[in-house]
């Protein structure tokens, strides 16, 4: 024990080396914030160069962000204290972020023009706003200078308030200041317990088909009819503000949003601090937000979610990626710029506060999602984007013309590729029914973060999130061509038998409670991805392949603890049917093994199930 001990004591020694060995600057600095240098206290400002070693002071409501080079670093210290950079990085409330090249590329550029950044540090961390400085145009008076500067900033942003949404943004912070009530949470929605049922195997020799036979079921809610829905929108469009060659290159902040390389608009002039959460600081720099300034950081924002098809749960996502990377992962800075850009889109959103030091975002959602806290205001249910408190001062405050965030994925998202490793997937029965298919890893990393929920009041819409999801086009090109010359010249029992056997046969069956602690279910890209899966699973995936296949409308069959599918042919099958809209869809389970067309496992036979459409 005395020598694991010492032997940690030696690691930490040597990691305090290093890190006070390490060369940092400083770009990004508020308050009066100071550092030793030779024993004598001096204002530490932007592109001063320090080390681990180097001795700061961070006063109340200071901040100073370190670029650490060679170790693609960002050292965000704002704390109020005193000590040395590498003890303060590990004090609560500070932390390390990991850059990426391009990310360090663009910090450099950013400390290389004294044209965005300011080399002077900052007098007062709640006055920080450079557009303030840059519209007084005014002599100092000397009664209270501060409210002379804001009184002339507000005049002259009053003034520019000629656009719909921009008459829009001063009504909505005018009734920030105002809009802040208690609330507290409701209780997380549980996901209902399911019972474990096993895979059967079909015995062929022991079982005779059943002649054609319609079985009980209740219907759940109906589905709607095809139709792509429209993503929200701003309330008028936004337009791009004119930036010279050299402004476009040096604003382009990058960032990587699951594994794909994008870029926005925005420098170092752009940065905000909060400081005290008033109701007045919060409009006052949703007020600022407003402006044009970050109307192109919008625009890049909105041309994203269209070029790479992102559903609304990915837009909010990669929103969040973009205030964390330029303001620091989940602080309060990071939200509010994730929130004004999630409003601005068109998207219900809601400021809160815990009273003491850190705002949250309340987004609105149709959907119930399980195991998360939730806040009912106004009749809408909203969830936090970052773990919050039961009980939060929240801002009430509506913006025209919003709308709820949707789950459905209504197109196959365009995401780069991550390499991940192929798999041969094949049917026992049909041998030539084999794929080799390696599913994007950017994609699955983004399906795990896809929250588990229902809406319309109806539980059995879980299940249609995933089944109505389309396949990723990638994916599509890879397994479709040789799937399609295993059933071209089939009749639709031909085709749909080598399917059924292709997903029965094709992946190895386990709970999801032995894989993952709890239930959860697959988009088809996960379960040809995944070395296991269960009956929900395959069942998503074989309606999947026999839409887009064979061009045949299919069900789900939901029985308490089994989920299988059923598919409408356009002769009539033989064996177990349920009714839909006046069709009859012929059962197909992918659990049950080897089973043909029309046989149901035993346990399930005589038990009335619900029929859950899809589209």
């Amino acid at each position: 024990m005395i020598k694991i001990k010492y032997i940690l004591l030696c690691l930490l020694c040597l990691l305090a080396l290093r890190t006070g060995a390490q060369s940092l600057v400083a770009y990004h600095v508020v308050g009066k914030v100071t550092y030793m240098v030779n024993g004598v206290s001096k204002p530490l400002v932007m592109s001063t160069k320090v080390n681990g070693s180097t001795r700061v002071n961070i006063p109340y409501g200071g901040k100073v962000e370190f670029l650490d080079e060679k170790n693609k670093k960002r050292i965000i210290i704002k704390t109020p204290g005193q000590g040395v950079v590498s003890q303060l990085t590990t004090a609560k409330g500070n932390n390390v972020m990991d850059l990426s090249l391009r990310y360090v590329a663009y910090v450099k550029k950013q400390l290389s023009n004294t044209g965005l950044i300011s080399q002077k540090r900052y007098s007062d961390f709640a006055t920080v706003t450079r557009e303030i400085d840059s519209l007084d145009t005014e002599a100092q008076k000397p009664q209270n200078p501060f409210a002379s500067r804001f009184g002339n900033f507000k005049n002259k942003i009053d003034q520019k308030f000629q656009s719909f949404r921009q008459e829009c943004n001063k009504k909505y912070t005018d009734f920030v200041r105002q809009a802040w009530a208690k609330m507290g949470s409701e209780p997380p929605v549980v996901k209902p317990a399911e019972p474990n049922v096993k895979p059967e195997v079909y015995e062929a020799l022991n079982a005779l088909l059943d002649e054609r036979q319609e079985k009980k079921a209740t219907i759940a809610e109906p589905v709607a009819p095809p139709v792509e829905i429209k993503q929200p929108e701003p309330v008028e469009p936004v337009k791009r503000v004119p930036l010279s060659e050299d402004e476009k290159e040096i604003c382009e902040m990058p960032f990587i949003f699951f594994g794909n390389e994008m870029t926005v608009h925005l420098d170092e002039t752009k940065r905000i601090q909060i400081g005290d959460i008033t109701p007045d600081r919060i409009a006052d720099l949703l007020l600022r937000l407003s402006g044009t300034a970050y109307d192109n950081l919008l625009c890049d924002c909105l041309e994203l979610r269209k070029k790479h098809n992102l559903c609304d749960w990915a837009y909010l996502l990669m929103l969040k990626e973009i205030a964390d990377q330029f303001c620091g992962t989940d602080t309060n800075e990071a939200v509010l710029m994730m929130g004004y850009l999630y409003c601005q889109s068109g998207y219900k959103v809601r400021f809160a506060s815990d009273n003491a030091d850190h705002l949250y975002l309340l987004v609105a959602s149709d959907y119930f999602m399980y195991g998360k806290l939730s806040y009912e205001i106004d009749g809408d249910i909203y969830y936090p984007v970052q773990e919050a408190k039961p009980v939060l001062h929240i801002c009430k405050a509506k913006f025209p013309n919003e709308s709820s965030l949707s789950l459905g994925i209504t197109k196959a998202m365009q995401l780069d590729n991550t390499e991940a490793e192929s798999r041969v997937i094949k049917s026992k029965a049909y041998p030539d029914m084999k794929i080799d298919v390696a599913v994007n890893r950017s994609l699955i990393d983004f399906y795990n973060t896809y929250p588990s929920a229902y809406t319309n009041n109806d539980k059995m819409t879980y299940f249609r999130v995933y089944a109505d999801t389309p396949m990723n086009e990638d994916v599509k090109k890879q397994i479709y061509p040789a799937l399609r010359s295993c059933l071209q010249g089939l009749s639709e029992h031909q085709a749909v038998s080598r399917l059924l056997n292709f997903v029965q046969t094709g992946f190895e069956y386990e709970y999801d409670e032995t894989i993952w602690g709890c239930d959860r279910a697959f988009f088809a890209e996960e379960t040809l991805y995944y070395p296991y899966c269960d009956c929900e699973d395959r069942s998503i995936l074989l309606t999947r392949l026999v839409r887009d296949l064979l061009g045949l409308d299919c069900v789900l069959i939901y029985y308490p603890g089994h989920l299988a599918c059923a598919v409408h042919f356009t002769e009539k099958e033989k064996g177990d049917y349920y009714m839909y809209n006046q069709k009859e869809y012929t059962v197909c389970d992918p659990t049950y093994i080897n089973a043909p067309i029309g046989k149901q496992m035993p346990d399930f036979k005589d038990k009335e199930a619900t029929v859950v459409p899809i589209k």
